[in-house]
């Protein structure tokens, strides 16, 4: 009996290893896939080299936590400075070394002063600045979108002779906010598309009336609506804090005949990322699946260059004497 009960316990263990290391393959498998699958740079590199070279890694693994760092194999392959991986207690964001040596100490101690937006009057220009903002209900989405809207408004009461719109902090999050709060300085019509890597266009992006449109449905209820100003000259500031939501801000205003941006490089995120959570919420995947498009259905770049090269540094706390400001001031009162 002995016997027969130490025979059926090893048979048990034997079974319940044989069961872990199953589990841990079929999840390796479906991460690659997932991967493969959804990512804007899945065509650009050898899978079937990567998928050896992560199951080599992951062979060892006796848990699913265990494979992070096999995984991380596969997301260094895609490059994807836009993509985020998260498993159990470890998160991983590829190195961007490039970006970081743009950021100058100006950039660092304006985002230390956190969530701001800041209009003023610089003589008879109204400056505003638009930083990130991260909502993601749509109560924050309207609060947000009105908050903007408000700080136009504002300013729109001074009669000014131009506009500065400065997205140098403005390093993303969602796009829904800022264009509604912006929809005054936008003509009706088309003006971005998500093109996928297959070409699938998606989330047509628009303007009617002032509002904020996608695919067709208005994305923030804003209050206290103002007279539309499409025909005052708008200077688009730039540079590497312009990231992401904040590059498809960029993208949508420079589709203005009356506008013009000034500065540096952006951050080279113009991209759409999607979220996929799984293993039971233990594990999340943010990667890029698709490029900003004009309303033609063009592709913009995913480092923004603008119109105007700006190469002293921001000045966030001296404003009127900012490099990229004056050269802003000097082509709006050149432009009347």
């Amino acid at each position: 009996m002995k016997k027969l009960l130490l025979t059926l316990l090893c048979i048990f263990i034997s079974n319940k290893t044989f069961s872990q290391s199953d589990s841990v393959k079929q999840y390796v498998d479906s991460c690659l896939v997932l991967l493969k699958k959804n990512s804007l740079y899945s065509d650009k590199i050898n899978w079937k080299k990567i998928n050896k070279k992560v199951k080599e890694k992951a062979s060892s693994a006796k848990s699913k936590a265990d494979t992070f760092e096999a995984l991380k194999i596969a997301f260094d392959a895609l490059g994807d400075k836009h993509a985020a991986y998260y498993q159990y207690e470890d998160q991983y964001k590829l190195p961007n070394e490039e970006l970081n040596s743009r950021i100058s100490d100006s950039l660092k101690a304006g985002w230390k002063r956190g969530l701001k937006i800041e209009n003023r009057m610089i003589g008879n220009i109204a400056y505003i600045s638009i930083p990130t903002l991260s909502a993601g209900k749509q109560k924050d989405i309207d609060k947000y979108a009105n908050w903007i809207y408000d700080a136009v408004s504002k300013l729109y009461k001074n009669n000014p002779k131009g506009w500065i719109i400065d997205l140098r902090m403005n390093g993303g999050g969602n796009i829904r906010p800022m264009l509604a709060g912006l929809g005054m300085f936008f003509k009706n019509g088309i003006y971005t598309y998500y093109i996928d890597r297959g070409g699938k266009s998606s989330e047509e992006a628009s303007f009617r009336n002032g509002e904020f449109l996608i695919d067709g449905k208005i994305q923030a209820e804003i209050k206290n609506k103002i007279t539309s100003v499409t025909d005052s000259k708008i200077a688009v500031l730039m540079g590497p804090g312009t990231a992401s939501s904040g590059e498809g801000v960029a993208i949508a205003l420079s589709q203005l005949k009356n506008s013009k941006s000034f500065g540096n490089l952006s951050a080279g995120l113009a991209n759409a990322t999607n979220g996929f959570v799984f293993n039971k919420n233990l594990s999340y995947y943010l990667i890029s699946v698709a490029r900003i498009a004009d309303k033609n259905k063009k592709l913009y770049p995913e480092i923004l260059k603008p119109d105007v090269f700006v190469k002293e540094s921001e000045s966030f706390a001296d404003l009127p004497n900012d490099p990229s400001v004056k050269e802003a001031i000097q082509w709006i009162d050149a432009s009347r």
